[in-house]
């Protein structure tokens, strides 16, 4: 999957502001607003390709509760689905109802103890961006035309910034018609609720 540099990220910033350099106070802005749209971005569709694990096995505790860490593995932002075995494969496999609280995702209708581990399909935390980190190129535009109406709006010059967030919410829309097309003839993100996956286990 293709990334842009940060470095890369705020020259395009610089080059739709017209200047050669901002302030050290601006640079630090300048990050700030990237995390900001970043995390826009980045919530605006729960299966972005780069940040979704599917069927990855976890452990239960006695609780039967999934927790969000678990050593040697990615964190886990958003819980999506759960299964008994691992999915996606060739046969089908019991898929878990869950709600989730501070303490990670509480598996229902679960004898307890029943089950050491599952099959979890889940998106990653939100990275934080520093001035190393890579960019993935679905967000790149719209970051950069984002960050500049942030920009903009910033220096009061609010119909330039309403201008700006017209163009960037026009790359993000056409990011996600494209991750919406892909997603129709994907299985992770389709759930068929039945008798057999309703019943006690």
């Amino acid at each position: 999957m293709q990334t842009r540099s940060y470095e890369s990220l705020f020259n395009l910033v610089k080059s739709l502001a017209g200047v050669n350099d901002f302030t050290t106070e601006e640079d630090s802005y300048i990050l700030n607003f990237t995390n900001r749209r970043f995390k826009q971005a980045f919530d605006a569709y729960p299966f972005w390709a780069r940040y979704l694990v599917a069927g990855e096995a976890r452990t239960v505790d006695a609780n039967n509760v999934v927790a969000f860490t678990e050593a040697g593995k990615t964190n886990i932002g958003e819980f999506q689905r759960i299964h008994r075995n691992q999915p996606f494969d060739r046969n089908s496999t019991i898929e878990y109802d869950f709600y989730v609280t501070e303490s990670g995702a509480s598996l229902l209708n679960v004898r307890s103890g029943s089950s050491d581990s599952v099959y979890v399909t889940y998106k990653k935390e939100v990275p934080d961006i520093v001035f190393s980190s890579l960019i993935p190129l679905e967000f790149y535009y719209f970051i950069a035309h984002a960050v500049y109406a942030d920009f903009l709006r910033m220096d009061g010059q609010n119909e330039k910034a309403i201008v700006e967030e017209q163009i960037a919410e026009q790359y993000l829309d056409d990011e996600l018609g494209k991750a919406s097309i892909i997603a129709n003839t994907n299985i992770v993100g389709k759930k068929i609720s039945t008798y057999v996956n309703r019943q006690s286990r």
